[in-house]
């Protein structure tokens, strides 16, 4: 379960760690061959920091693995750069030939079939042999990737995967000088915004994720509460419950109401920006990753009335509701089994570079959360809007993302459904959907 220690967030990006600092590099051979081949030293790393993107997340982890390449001049390495889905499912489809890369980018949810079968080693005898590195990580960086007691991938960031980015000129002018604080007030508000001639919500789910994890994987606890969501984990909630049922409700209840875009099913999450980006959408429902592209990419009049907030209590005046926000590290960088030698040694030092204070100092400048600790940065450098999300963060408690947390079978039913729940002509009811997802985890997900 995520520890739900909120401020531990705020003293992870003020309080310089004495343990968070990155050792040297390992003494690799700069252009010796591996033992003793008379071939050069290669690895392979597979990751979605598409040097497209404007998050930070990508940004800072592509500017490190070209530091990796310049300190190791004479080490080969291989890098496949692929989106989220696309590279979710290579893994597995590698994972099936056992041809898994040196390291890669895991789900949370991947990496526990993965170390469950033997297809990655853990990674605590790792972390436990460099104290300055592995003693550098929040402690919540790692319930997404520990099983049975053993830590399955090394954390690179801490994010909250639903947050509701909206535009408060938008909001003002439809009398709601601050964000509506239950759910009916905002549908209430989305409705008049509408009427202004707006897109109430630009919304892009063409993968299903967005749907799942910046929608529902939040909104379902403002419904079932948090008990409920840690029973999912755990594999004990029912599905067909009423509360759960509610959720999928007023999820169909968005593209009922018209408050979503029409080609919402053609869209991914980037792509959804840009209806914001040019004054025609009122919100857009990310996570923390896209604080910093919304900062780099909107025009500074869309940027300038941006605004961040949490899906709101299903009743107004619930107490302690509306605090807790779907959120993790999600992601972590494991280590193939069998991987040994030169070879070992170099894929450390890697991921060492690309996970420890270094990258933490590069993320809070540049608008993102690690999974370590900073240790050196400079606060000015960050953006408002990345001050606004630190705040935000003082404040929450972190509840599990479904496609981190959740067998995959469930997960894929579960999101597969609301993809198809928000189509604009879908005759899923919320009951079939359920019941569906039921039966998911009832064949062992």
């Amino acid at each position: 379960m995520l520890k739900r220690i909120a401020a531990a967030l705020l003293l992870a990006v003020l309080i310089p760690a004495a343990a968070g600092c990155r050792s040297g590099p390992l003494p690799l051979p700069s252009a010796a061959p591996a033992a003793g081949t008379g071939e050069p030293l290669r690895i392979a790393l597979t990751d979605s920091w598409l040097p497209t993107s404007t998050a930070a997340v990508d940004v800072v982890h592509r500017e490190l693995v070209d530091q990796f390449r310049r300190e190791h001049p004479g080490l080969e390495l291989k890098e496949d750069v692929l989106d989220n889905n696309a590279l979710k499912l290579k893994i597995k489809t590698l994972a099936a030939g056992n041809a898994l890369p040196d390291v890669f980018m895991v789900l949370g949810s991947d990496a526990r079939m993965l170390l469950g079968n033997g297809l990655i080693q853990p990674v605590d005898d790792f972390l436990a042999a460099d104290p300055s590195w592995g003693g550098g990580f929040r402690p919540e960086a790692f319930d997404d990737f520990t099983f049975g007691g053993r830590r399955a991938a090394v954390p690179m960031q801490i994010t909250a995967t639903s947050l509701v980015f909206y535009n408060s000129r938008m909001f003002r002018e439809a009398g709601y000088e601050h964000f509506p604080g239950s759910w009916e007030e905002l549908l209430q508000a989305l409705e008049t915004i509408k009427k202004r001639g707006y897109t109430p919500i630009s919304f892009g789910n063409r993968d299903a994720w967005v749907g799942g994890s910046c929608l529902f994987s939040t909104l379902a606890e403002r419904y079932v509460g948090e008990a409920w969501i840690n029973d999912a984990v755990a594999g004990t909630a029912a599905y067909t419950d009423a509360p759960f049922v509610e959720a999928l409700r007023a999820v169909r209840s968005l593209a009922d109401q018209g408050l979503l875009n029409a080609d919402r099913g053609t869209l991914d999450n980037v792509q959804q920006r840009e209806l914001y980006y040019q004054g025609k959408a009122a919100v857009v429902l990310e996570g923390g990753w896209a604080v910093s592209s919304f900062a780099a990419d909107a025009p500074p009049a869309i940027a300038a009335e941006t605004r961040l907030a949490l899906l709101p209590a299903v009743r107004a005046g619930q107490e302690g509701a509306g605090l807790a926000v779907s959120g993790g590290s999600g992601w972590g960088l494991a280590f193939k089994a069998g991987l040994s030698g030169d070879r070992l040694e170099a894929a450390l030092e890697l991921v060492k570079l690309l996970t420890g204070s270094e990258q933490a100092n590069r993320a809070a400048e540049s608008g993102d959360l690690s999974g370590s600790y900073p240790n050196e940065y400079d606060e000015s450098a960050s953006t408002p809007l990345f001050r606004e999300y630190l705040s935000l963060m003082r404040q929450v408690r972190l509840t599990p993302v479904f496609d981190v947390r959740l067998p995959a079978g469930v997960t894929e039913a579960m999101y597969a459904g609301i993809q198809e729940l928000l189509r604009p002509d879908s005759e899923l009811t919320p009951e079939a959907l359920a019941a569906r997802i039921q039966s998911a985890a009832d064949a062992g997900g």
